[in-house]
């Protein structure tokens, strides 16, 4: 990846019409799944909704040359059939796999709406093309090419690694300190003006010749000496300046870059989770109050915690030892009636409702306490939160009457009555218990009541709960 942002600035930029999301090994095209996807390093594996493979990609990058031209994918049918096209970023993005996406999709129009087109697919592997693999091989195992690229940035940034380890640029009698390098247990490391370890060598004897370098971003290399790379037991000078040279080689300036990395990487993994949660960030809607005032704006709602690390094995979306904030309150910034700014901020215990737009589609919420999730109620009281009304979003409205979901949770509906305070929560209890409890709380309706204590209705369809709602507004009436 670090590849590929370091010649950003180099490509053009071009809009995609299409909002890429990868969720749950689907690959969505405006949150419609088009195709299955999934990755490992750098090949990148396509396959037909129904499971059938279609196609692998495989990012290759000679890691000595930070330029255009020395970067390409190699492209692999079902039937082992390959061909190679030149690396190209269509839009900038920290997501490797979508800058993926975006090439085989716009550029070579393999995947669409629709899903993989396999008649372009099949045009796309009948295509005569050159093989890149062998036209830059020569380029790249040309050793002027890396003397040339290592000269340039020496001269630019002129290091050099004082008997103390201090790590300089602008050459031995500068000031400009950017690090600092150490020695401890066969093993090299360097730190930056963050204390970072921007790289550490491997443990290695004292007879080997190769320095092999883990860096702070996970990236791994190798370089070679001869006797001047060979281990000392003592800190060595000119093994930390062929180390820094090495590490400057790579991209890696030290001084406050790594911070600014990790905060650069943070910051986009924040970007990712925010468009793949069912949060609400500065969308158009209304909000509704319990006195009927409508406050039109820019809605802010929050249903559930942001997942940062998607791979990890047990996502901590919500704590039960904890206090359950989510899906409480709504904020809406508006403009008063003087035409001033305005942030008004309300929550579910206060029965108010709100609207907005998510996607282009208008999702609507309802804020009420609910029966049922006893549950969320002892977690809450147990830790001071004594409040147990969320916002719920509306499914179906029938005479007054809603089913509701809760964002964030599938299969957790919500039944509201418009003769009754609070709704009925339906979620992942026994089917029996629930029915009984229902059957109690709408026992007013007596036709309906004794029909879901029969068992009639299993509360896990959603269908059923729509038609408890059909038929309960006969009585309501």
């Amino acid at each position: 990846m670090k590849n590929i942002l370091c010649i950003l600035l180099l490509l053009p930029l071009v809009t995609f019409a299409q909002k890429i999301k990868i969720k749950k090994g689907k690959l969505l095209f405006d949150d419609t799944a088009v195709a299955n996807f999934d990755s490992k390093d750098k090949t990148y594996h396509f396959s037909y909704l129904n499971g059938d493979k279609a196609f692998d990609a495989i990012f290759h990058g000679e890691e000595e040359f930070k330029i255009e031209g020395f970067q390409w994918v190699e492209v692999i049918n079902n039937e082992g059939v390959k061909t190679e096209i030149p690396f190209e970023i269509l839009k900038v993005s920290f997501s490797a796999k979508k800058i993926m996406v975006r090439l085989l999709s716009e550029k070579y129009n393999l995947i669409d709406t629709n899903g993989i087109n396999k008649e372009n697919v099949a045009t796309f592997f009948a295509e005569e093309r050159e093989s890149l693999s062998e036209k830059y091989a020569g380029d790249i195992a040309d050793l002027e090419n890396k003397d040339a690229l290592k000269k340039s940035l020496m001269r630019k940034y002129n290091p050099f690694v004082k008997d103390d380890g201090t790590i300089l640029f602008g050459g031995f009698q500068s000031t400009n300190i950017v690090g600092h390098a150490s020695f401890h247990d066969n093993v090299y490391t360097i730190t930056d003006l963050d204390q970072i370890s921007v790289a550490q060598t491997k443990k290695t004897s004292n007879t080997d010749t190769s320095v092999h370098v883990l860096t702070y971003s996970g990236d791994t290399f190798t370089y070679d000496y001869g006797s001047r790379t060979m281990i000392t037991g003592k800190f060595s000078r000119s093994f930390s300046q062929l180390l820094v040279e090495e590490l400057l080689l790579k991209g890696y300036t030290f001084g406050r870059q790594a911070k600014a990395n990790k905060a650069a990487l943070h910051k986009a993994k924040v970007k990712v989770a925010k468009e793949n949660s069912v949060n609400l960030y500065g969308v158009s809607g209304y909000v509704i109050d319990d006195e009927g005032v409508k406050y039109e704006g820019t809605i802010y709602a929050v249903f559930e915690q942001l997942e940062l690390n998607p791979n990890q094995e047990e996502p901590n979306v919500y704590d039960a030892t904890s206090i359950d904030n989510y899906g409480k309150n709504v904020s809406v910034k508006y403009l008063n009636d003087k035409g001033r700014s305005r942030i008004k901020k309300f929550t579910a215990k206060d029965k108010v409702s709100f609207c907005a737009m998510d996607n282009g589609v208008e999702k609507c919420f309802y804020g009420l306490k609910t029966k049922g999730n006893t549950m969320k109620k002892i977690a809450n009281a147990t830790n001071f939160g004594f409040n147990n009304s969320y916002f719920y979003q509306v499914e179906e409205t029938v005479d007054g009457n809603m089913l509701l979901s809760k964002p964030g949770e599938n299969g957790t509906y919500v039944l509201k009555f418009s003769d009754k305070e609070d709704g009925f929560m339906i979620d992942n209890r026994n089917n029996d218990k629930l029915s009984n409890a229902l059957a109690e709380y709408i026992s007013n309706c007596s036709s309906v009541s004794e029909d879901i204590k029969n068992k009639e209705f299993d509360l896990s369809e959603k269908e059923n709960l729509k038609q408890i709602l059909e038929e309960y507004k006969d009585c309501a009436n």
